[in-house]
């Protein structure tokens, strides 16, 4: 071999490029000259500190490998707050104002309450029309609590009550559910910061993200897509009136006292603007597209079981109209909250007013 190498050295030949201009016996020994300093070449690193070549899969492995960071994103998850032990006040819900207030009967008397940290569409505001998803919402929670025992939590942070004199409050189910915190984690409400942070706040926002992400409820696209807006401006999701008298509800006039699908009165095709108690005035808007003839129709006083008197005539697509109760002695309470119905000639409930 020590013979080979001087040949080769002589040659010339250094791993480069074979000369094939060489006679054919000197082109022979180039040959041999190759072979053997390759049979020289150490595979080992360890002697000379050279690396392996890599085949060709193991360098688009590596290349991938660098080209493709691992992603450490995780999904939005929300974590729901737990029951406490103490401090609770039990009541049993006796009606669903809206998709976030409800009457429930505390200590022996029937205090309305408003739902801490959320806000859901409206349905029964005196100067907005109803609101995409805010049927759902109310019967979302009518479903949810209706007749059930419920436990209050208070917040220091939020004060006791707002100032139409509800009481402001956490309302806890039996099974250790947060009312508030499932209304925003399906999909039927907002997280709502009044003005200071609440005791639950960061897991509400995570639930508002995670119903946001999910595109649950009002934030599906062919839904609300997270928008307040009314709800005509939405397919309907389920049937709704286009003319007097004509009704998705049940009738439901029981002598006017409290009607058990208040939550669900679709304001609509006449929907209660205002009451004024004080002159005993309620002020109703024609919200279709056709005249509504308002004879035969019934409006109630709910707080004393009355019937206000002068209800009548025609109203023009849109038209907005007060009247007057003409019965003689005031049938609205002043001094306390006293909710109103309109009902169509059938009994079905048309409209509520929550008094708020």
């Amino acid at each position: 071999m020590k013979t080979l190498n001087r040949l080769c050295r002589l040659l010339g030949v250094r791993g480069t490029a074979l000369r094939r201009s060489a006679p054919p016996g000197v082109y022979r020994l180039m040959i041999a000259c190759v072979l053997a300093l390759a049979l020289n070449t150490p595979l080992n690193p360890d002697a000379t500190g050279a690396q392996p070549a890599r085949g060709a899969a193991d360098q688009r492995a590596s290349t991938l490998a660098i080209a493709t960071p691992v992603s450490t994103a995780t999904p939005v998850t929300s974590q729901a707050p737990s029951m406490p032990t103490s401090g609770l006040e039990r009541a049993v819900v006796k009606s669903v104002v809206d998709g976030d207030t409800l009457d429930v009967a505390l200590k022996g008397r029937t205090r309305r309450v408003r739902l801490i940290g959320v806000d859901t569409p409206e349905t029964t505001h005196p100067s907005r029309p109803v609101e995409c998803f805010g049927r759902e919402a109310a019967r979302f929670l009518a479903e949810l609590v209706n007749g059930q025992t419920v436990f209050l939590e208070s917040d220091p942070s939020q004060g006791d009550r707002d100032r139409y004199n509800r009481l402001l409050r956490f309302v806890w189910l039996p099974d250790g559910r947060l009312v508030n915190y499932e209304i925003i984690a399906q999909g039927y409400g907002f997280e709502y910061t009044f003005s200071v942070p609440y005791a639950y706040q960061e897991q509400f926002k995570a639930a508002q993200r995670a119903a946001r992400e999910a595109q649950a409820g009002l934030w599906a696209p062919e839904a609300c897509n997270g928008e307040r807006m009314p709800a005509t401006a939405t397919p309907p999701l389920a049937a709704a009136p286009t003319t007097g008298g004509s009704q998705a509800l049940p009738p439901s006039y029981n002598g006017c006292r409290t009607d058990r699908n208040a939550a669900s009165a679709p304001n609509a095709p006449v929907a209660i603007v205002r009451i004024d108690k004080r002159a005993e005035t309620v002020t109703l808007r024609n919200v279709s597209s056709e005249p509504i003839n308002l004879d035969g129709w019934i409006m109630c006083s709910f707080k004393g079981s009355q019937i206000h008197q002068g209800i009548g005539g025609t109203l023009a697509p849109g038209e907005t109209r007060g009247f007057t109760h003409t019965g003689g002695a005031s049938i609205w309470n002043d001094r306390e909250t006293d909710p109103g119905g309109l009902y169509d000639p059938q009994g079905r409930l048309v409209s509520y007013w929550p008094d708020r």
